[in-house]
């Protein structure tokens, strides 16, 4: 009986093994090799906004001014221990470039310890007398540039500036001026010219120049301070232009900017009086969200100008007018002075908490200055060009025809050489200059 059970056995197993073996696959010799893996993508060293604390999400939306001009500044201790947005050097600050380059590399270092993401090192390299690093190129105005009428000369005029500060370790320039100024204008050496067309074109080149290094430049002052009663940073500047005269000359550098590949742009505090004859332009959501992202189609960093100018602290404070910008659609707030960095993070952090700012936009602002950040570390690793290219087949093509404003802003957005901003979200733009 054990003996026939056996062979039953072994026939079963053998009419299983016949039957089972087409679809079987052999270990030892029927089995597909597996296909290559692909090599793993190294991993972005700047995150998302999605995982930030309120206090995170606050501390990346700054980019702010400090005291010293030393490598032992607080500031170098202040971004050991908080991420923040940016940090701005400005004229007080800088002791020439040797000193100055070793409290780059200070606060450079200091950031690379405190996180994964370090501070954006700005400064405000206009030209001439307009420019923070008084050792450092260029020379030269925007004005003499402009006259000139060459593209060319307005190309290599930034480029060498990109070049040197990019050398220092800076990461963005709130320059150049895209402002179409008439001589009589606050503003009015500051910009390449009165003439629409030229200061586009020159905007243009000095933006496609700037993008062929590792500096993001961030033109200014959106949506155009060229026909501004004053200098916003002496007090509230009226631009008295209509919708028309707006869209046809002042925005025309911006958008050529824009479409050039513009990663950054400082928004001014001017009162338009096509939109609102009131409330600055980097506090209006009808212009800093729907002329800007909507109609201008620009996707990149918006920065506001100095949230401490004049044209701001006549009817606010620099906290409030803070979470007004946010609110607005700014996602940078440009803190220049040292002594309102604390008090704007505690208005942006109450407004967090008591739900005066939106937190989902304020998530959105951060992930925009962040963005700008990884495209920075992949130009480093890829090369300029070749994020230029990318950022202009990025851009989002905008509708034209919403809205209306007045130029704006005077000059050096929000104080002169040592204050105003400017302002963006990662890299992609359109503007440019007229001549004069």
């Amino acid at each position: 009986m054990g003996a026939a059970a056996l062979a039953i056995g072994a026939i079963v197993l053998l009419w299983l093994l016949l039957a089972g073996g087409e679809d079987s696959p052999d270990p030892a010799g029927d089995v597909a090799p597996a296909p290559p893996t692909e090599p793993e993508a190294t991993p972005n060293p700047v995150g998302g906004a999605d995982e930030l604390s309120s206090e995170e999400l606050v501390d990346q939306v700054l980019l702010v001014g400090f005291d010293g001009s030393g490598e032992g500044s607080r500031i170098v201790k202040d971004v050991g221990n908080r991420e923040l947005g940016g940090v701005l050097i400005l004229a007080s600050n800088w002791d020439g470039k040797a000193e100055g380059e070793k409290l780059i590399e200070a606060i450079r270092e200091a950031g690379a310890e405190g996180g994964p993401t370090a501070p954006l090192i700005a400064t405000d390299q206009e030209g001439g007398p307009y420019r923070a690093l008084d050792d450092l190129p260029p020379a030269q105005r925007e004005i003499e540039i402009g006259d000139r009428g060459s593209a060319e000369a307005a190309e290599k005029w930034a480029r060498g500036t990109a070049e040197a500060l990019a050398e220092l370790g800076i990461d963005l320039n709130l320059a150049p001026v895209a402002d179409v100024a008439t001589l009589d204008s606050p503003i009015a050496d500051r910009a390449f010219s009165d003439d629409a067309a030229v200061a586009a074109e020159m905007t243009a080149a000095a933006v496609t120049a700037c993008g062929q290094t590792e500096v993001a430049c961030a033109v200014s002052h959106f949506p155009g301070l060229g026909a501004a009663s004053q200098d916003t940073a002496d007090g509230p500047a009226t631009v008295g232009l209509d919708s028309a005269t707006l869209r046809t000359r002042d925005l025309v550098p911006f958008e050529a900017a824009f479409d050039a590949g513009a990663p950054a742009v400082v928004v001014s505090h001017g009162l338009y009086s096509s939109f609102d004859a009131v409330t600055p332009a980097s506090l209006l959501p009808a212009i800093t969200t729907d002329l800007l992202r909507e109609e201008a189609g620009f996707e990149g960093l918006a920065i506001s100008d100095d949230i401490g100018a004049g044209a701001i602290t006549a009817s606010s404070t620099p906290g409030a007018a803070a979470v007004e910008a946010i609110n607005a659609g700014i996602d940078l707030v440009q803190v220049a002075d040292p002594n309102d960095v604390q008090p704007v993070r505690r208005a942006l952090l109450a407004a967090v908490e008591d739900g005066t700012l939106n937190e989902e936009r304020l998530r959105e602002a951060a992930g925009r200055v962040l963005a700008l950040k990884r495209e920075l570390a992949a130009t480093k690793r890829e090369g300029a060009p070749k994020q230029e290219e990318r950022r202009k087949g990025d851009r989002k093509q905008g509708s034209r025809g919403k809205g209306g404003g007045a130029e704006g802003d005077s000059a050096k957005g929000g104080g002169g050489k040592d204050g105003g901003a400017k302002g963006s979200d990662g890299r992609g733009g359109r503007g440019a200059k007229a001549g004069r």
